[in-house]
This record gives structure tokens, C-alpha cells and sequence, in this order.
């Protein structure tokens, strides 16, 4: 019986970026042989985190103590996410959800922020605590074409059945609390960018059955990944992650839970 495989946005992107690297992640399993996040990054990171929870008890319909947040920072976004503009769809809430779609023999899986749904739409809500990108930028992210393309494919796993154009995904950033981005997406989109996934996944699938795991031609991508050792490529430097970067970032640099 052939292997399932559960993907994800920062699998795609590992396997992209290389897939000997991939290989001694996901395959392997190696731990990531790196060393304590940065105390700065460690803020970052944990800071993200306690925006996440208080956002996910609001939307859960719990009362949110903002006196028991000791960060005052992570007392100023929620602030603003208060006080913004944005604005959210009447409909059922599920915030952090985790969802799983099938792709050939295999599953996609994501954890979205925030999704509302009624009968005529879902709409997806991630919430960015760090510096925020263009919305042509995002229209490319792996995140964007993963999480819309699954709620597409989802069937009738969510209650209803959406078309592409029923779908959207909304980018709120906390230092532009009344600029969020919003992606929307359509059937031509839909079919193109579900043609690519499916082609990705029967890629990494190729390889798997070949055990040919190839390093990237691009020494950029060595100089920040803590597996040189491991390929021989010490000499590609070594670079700090910079203490801003969105907590997504930083968490993707992290082992992942090994998921069967």
C-alpha cells in the first residue's frame, strides 16, 4: 500500500526551496540541528502566539481580559484590531481550524485563523503580526493558493459546497490595522492553481519512489539552513533571522510535529 502523505504550505515550500532538505526533515526526521532562537525572535514568537489565542477566545465567544495580558504591545494590537475597520461577514465562525483535503493518495492539511461561512460564501481571516507584504505578493504565497484552493476541494466537508468565486481570503496586519488585503478567488484561478498543487504533489511523490533527494543549486538557500552539515555546504555562511519577521516565519523554521 502506497504511502499517504499530509502537505503542507511549509512542506510545499521546503520541497521547493530543497528537497534534499525535505528529505532529512520530513523524511529522515532529523531534528533541526539549530541553536535558541534569538531572545528578540523568541519575543516575536511568542508575542505572535499570545495574539493568536486572545483573537481565537473572542471568536469563540469567551470574555477576553485584556488586564491579564502582561505585554503591552499585544494589549496595543488588540486594541487595534478593535478599533479597526475591518470588516467580517455575517455567518458561523470557526476560528483556528484545522482542516484536511485529499489530493490523488495523498491530503492537504491547513490550520486557518479564522473562517466564516454561510450559504453564499467562505471567507478566510489571517491574522500577521509581521511586516506586511503587497497583495500581489500574498495573491503568490503558498498559504493563499493552498488555503483557497482546499476550501474549493473541501466538498461538503465544511456543510456547503463552495464555488471559487464564493471564496476569499483576508490578510489583517496589526501595524495596518485598516488596510487589510483581501484575495479573491475564481474558477480560472481555481483550475490552474489545483492543476499546479497536483502537479507538485506528484513531483514530491516521484521522488519518494526514486529516494533521489537532490540539493538546491542555491547557495542562498544554504546560507540559512541549519542542515549544512549534513550536505557539506558549511561554507555557505550562516545568517541571523532577523528579528521582525512574521512569527510564521520563524515557526516554519522550527521542526514540525510528525504527523502519520
Amino acid at each position: 500500500m502506497a504511502e499517504t502523505l499530509l502537505l503542507s504550505r511549509t512542506k510545499f515550500a521546503t520541497f521547493l526551496a530543497c528537497q534534499r532538505r525535505f528529505q532529512l526533515r520530513y523524511r529522515r526526521q532529523l531534528p533541526w540541528p539549530d541553536a535558541p532562537l534569538p531572545e528578540q525572535a523568541e519575543l516575536v514568537q511568542r508575542r505572535g502566539q499570545q495574539f493568536h489565542q486572545l483573537l481565537e477566545r473572542h471568536f469563540l465567544g469567551l470574555p477576553v481580559e485584556l488586564n491579564e495580558v502582561g505585554d503591552s504591545t499585544v494589549r496595543g494590537w488588540w486594541l487595534a484590531f478593535q478599533s479597526s475597520k475591518l470588516q467580517l461577514p455575517s455567518g458561523r465562525s470557526l476560528p483556528e481550524l484545522s482542516l484536511t483535503v485529499p489530493v490523488g493518495e495523498h491530503l492537504l492539511g491547513g490550520r486557518f485563523d479564522l473562517l466564516i461561512t454561510n450559504n453564499q460564501m467562505a471567507h478566510i481571516f489571517d491574522w500577521k503580526t509581521g511586516r506586511p507584504q503587497p497583495e500581489s505578493r500574498l495573491a503568490h504565497d503558498w498559504q493563499t493558493r493552498l488555503y483557497l484552493a482546499m476550501i474549493a476541494e473541501s466538498g461538503d466537508a465544511l456543510g456547503t459546497r463552495f464555488a471559487p468565486e464564493q471564496i476569499a481570503i483576508t490578510y489583517w496586519y496589526v501595524s495596518e490595522p485598516d488596510k487589510p488585503r483581501t484575495i479573491h478567488y475564481d474558477q480560472s484561478w481555481h483550475e490552474q492553481n489545483w492543476a499546479e498543487i497536483q502537479q507538485l504533489v506528484a513531483q514530491i511523490e516521484s521522488q519518494l519512489s526514486l529516494d533521489e533527494w537532490p540539493l538546491t543549486d542555491d547557495l542562498e538557500q544554504c546560507r540559512v539552513c541549519a542542515y549544512q552539515a549534513y550536505c557539506g555546504r558549511q561554507a555557505a555562511g550562516r545568517a541571523e533571522l532577523a528579528a521582525d519577521e512574521d512569527e510564521e516565519a520563524i515557526i516554519s523554521l522550527q521542526l514540525e510535529p510528525n504527523i502519520p
